[in-house]
């Protein structure tokens, strides 16, 4: 910005157009993400304003240089502008204004205060006014997250969705939906039939995306929800279509890898082991290609699963050997654990006692250091292990307790493999706070 730009502009017309360019330069500025400009040109046009007679310029001026002072990470400078507005007009119904204040707590991680706020904000905008309404409610849903409150979470992304359904806004509608569903999960409080609703009608809004990147891991994040709810079909048919989305221009071998192993996870869940296979090592090769350790070792677990189901107790140990030594060289202790009880049920199966000893005490060790929450798979690899220990204390030294002891495991494998052998791909979720968005006031 030049002196002379400004100065012109005070020469056309007068002080108050002066106030309206350096107001519509800070606007822009505030696209352009360059915020201290912003600043500068908001504080500008305040002090300006206070040489005119007090009016809804000033006060413009004012909520223009908190929302700049937010916008910059000054959140309680930008409060102070806020409270203010409201003092010198409590009783007008400001819904813009009350949204900018409750930002700026959310900013100051006050969100109880934000909350109050932003609900005030929903409260305010007419009906018209769906965009506004539905960034209201989304601000209001993530506040209610960090407070601990999945149930009004889920209620406030809902009501987002379908703000965002009524401005034509679909992508923004589905995400909303889908969060919806995620925090009635959460929450424990909705039925199973309310949250597959819930997610149908995220769907329906889905059909209409047309950015092959933002459906796909929409899709893949709701099949995640419908594989927790122990839909299969449902979650491998979103994992289907995901996949159809991951090519051309879209294509990335990371994205692909995701999908794949999710959609081996899910043949598995089905008893379709023979099926599953290709799924699980063509994720494991990608994670591979990308050096992703974790990745790797989670489709591994999968292969060996679906391997020892299908009685083919040598591919098994082999691959969870190698998700062992996967998991081993990024430090993930829980996936060792669980690779070492797959291990010792495979090696049970293979008639091989003392190595299914051996590998269920390291499960035990490992589980320990891994501080678990709770004790539950510990309980479990506990049973296994008394299992493997009255069946040699019941044979004698021979082939045929070999044979007997790899009889014996194959009749009662559902109790041999632990409950988290079925490993999904989530992504990294939430709660990533949307942007500030604040509200800007125009000059008339």
């Amino acid at each position: 910005m030049s002196s002379s730009g400004v100065a012109g502009s005070s020469e056309n017309g007068g002080l108050p157009a002066e106030i309206e360019w350096l107001t519509r330069s800070g606007s822009q500025a505030l696209e352009k993400d360059d915020r201290d400009q912003a600043l500068a040109l908001f504080k500008k046009a305040f002090l300006l304003s206070n040489t005119l007679p007090e009016g809804q310029m000033q006060r413009t001026c004012l909520f223009n240089l908190g929302a700049a002072y937010t916008a910059a990470g000054r959140a309680q400078k930008g409060l102070k502008c806020f409270v203010k507005c409201r003092l010198q007009e409590p009783e007008q119904r400001d819904a813009d204004l009350h949204f900018n204040i409750a930002i700026a707590y959310d900013e100051l991680k006050e969100y109880a205060k934000a909350v109050r706020f932003y609900r005030k904000a929903v409260g305010g905008y007419a009906p018209g006014q769906a965009n506004s309404m539905g960034d209201a409610l989304i601000k209001l849903a993530y506040c209610c997250v960090s407070l601990g409150d999945a149930t009004s979470a889920a209620e406030s992304f809902s009501w987002a969705g379908q703000s965002y359904q009524h401005a034509g806004r679909r992508e923004d509608a589905a995400m909303a939906l889908r969060e919806s569903a995620n925090y009635m999960i959460r929450s424990g409080g909705v039925s199973e039939e309310q949250v597959l609703g819930v997610l149908q009608e995220c769907l329906q809004t889905s059909r209409g995306i047309t950015n092959p990147s933002l459906k796909g891991k929409l899709l893949n994040d709701v099949g995640l929800h419908y594989a927790e709810l122990k839909s299969f079909h449902a979650a491998g048919q979103c994992f289907s279509e995901a996949l159809a989305c991951c090519s051309g221009q879209n294509f990335s071998i990371r994205r692909r890898a995701v999908l794949l192993q999710n959609m081996g996870a899910i043949h598995n869940a089905l008893q379709r082991y023979a099926e599953s296979l290709t799924y699980h090592t063509e994720s494991a090769e990608m994670y591979g290609s990308l050096v992703e350790r974790k990745g790797q070792g989670e489709s591994l677990c999968n292969l060996a699963y679906a391997y020892s189901q299908m009685k083919n107790y040598q591919a098994a140990a082999l691959h969870y050997q190698e998700a062992l030594q996967a998991f081993a060289d990024i430090g993930d202790l829980r996936g060792q654990w669980q690779v070492c009880e797959g291990l010792g049920a495979t090696h049970f199966c293979l008639g091989n006692a003392d190595q299914a000893l051996s590998y269920y005490k390291q499960a035990l060790v490992l589980f320990g250091e891994s501080k678990e929450a709770s004790d539950v798979p510990k309980e479990r690899i506990w049973r296994k292990l008394k299992d493997v220990l009255d069946s040699v204390g019941a044979l004698p030294e021979s082939e045929s307790r070999r044979q007997a002891l790899s009889t014996c495991a194959q009749s009662s494998l559902s109790t041999k493999f632990g409950e988290d052998s079925l490993r999904f791909s989530v992504p990294k979720q939430h709660c990533e706070r949307p942007g500030s968005e604040l509200r800007m006031g125009m000059l008339q």
